[in-house]
């Protein structure tokens, strides 16, 4: 048997997270985090292991824009969870993948599927 995939979730609202967290272990997945800053997102990519991740764009004052560009760098696919749509956020985020907010079990699992056959 494979070891489950490792999905970083980065969301500055702790129930949200709570929810997309529990959707993937119930899936199987393992979950790296959830990270509610770009500086523990940061960390916790450098010290796990990370196949996929889903990252809110607005975190506290902060983007994630960050995050994204160091999960490019290292090539780990990812997909935004945000309210807006790619014509509403930063020109930085407009190609990025997007699962818009609020996002059911349903949209958050195949989201993650995606991006890991993708990859």
């Amino acid at each position: 048997m494979s070891d489950p995939l490792c999905v970083l979730v980065v969301e500055d609202e702790w129930l949200i997270a709570e929810d997309i967290a529990a959707y993937l272990r119930a899936s199987g997945y393992q979950v790296v985090g959830p990270a509610p800053s770009v500086a523990a997102a940061l960390r916790l990519i450098r010290e796990n292991h990370v196949d996929a991740a889903l990252l809110d764009v607005q975190l506290h004052g902060e983007t994630s824009l960050a995050i994204a560009e160091e999960l490019q760098t290292l090539q780990i696919p990812f997909a935004c969870l945000t309210g807006f749509g790619p014509r509403d956020v930063l020109p930085g985020f407009a190609s990025f993948r997007f699962v818009r907010k609020p996002a059911d079990q349903a949209a958050i699992l195949s989201a993650v599927a995606e991006l890991v056959r993708a990859s």
